[in-house]
């Protein structure tokens, strides 16, 4: 899965290497501080999901952690709709 993400005036594109109903782990090289808020777009089969974020941890070389923080009842359902596929059992 792939998530387009911003902070400010810079865009990037990264993969996504863990997501969950309460966040995602991106991966990059660019280090973003500890509670920078996020404004995220994945792109999914089931749809397009925009949503905000705040980083929650960092780790330079590899990516950050964030979490959600405005999750309405129709992102939660592409969610789950996503999960469902990505996590089948």
């Amino acid at each position: 899965m792939w998530v387009s993400w911003r902070f400010g005036k810079q865009r990037h594109t990264s993969r996504v290497l863990d997501f969950s109903a309460s966040g995602a782990f991106i991966v990059t090289d660019d280090v973003v501080a500890v509670g920078t808020p996020l404004k995220l777009i994945f792109a999914m089969m089931e749809g397009e999901l925009k949503l905000e974020a705040v980083v929650r941890n960092s780790r330079a070389g590899r990516g950050m952690g964030v979490e959600f923080v405005t999750v309405g009842g129709k992102e939660l359902a592409l969610i789950l709709k996503a999960l469902k596929r990505l996590r089948p059992w």
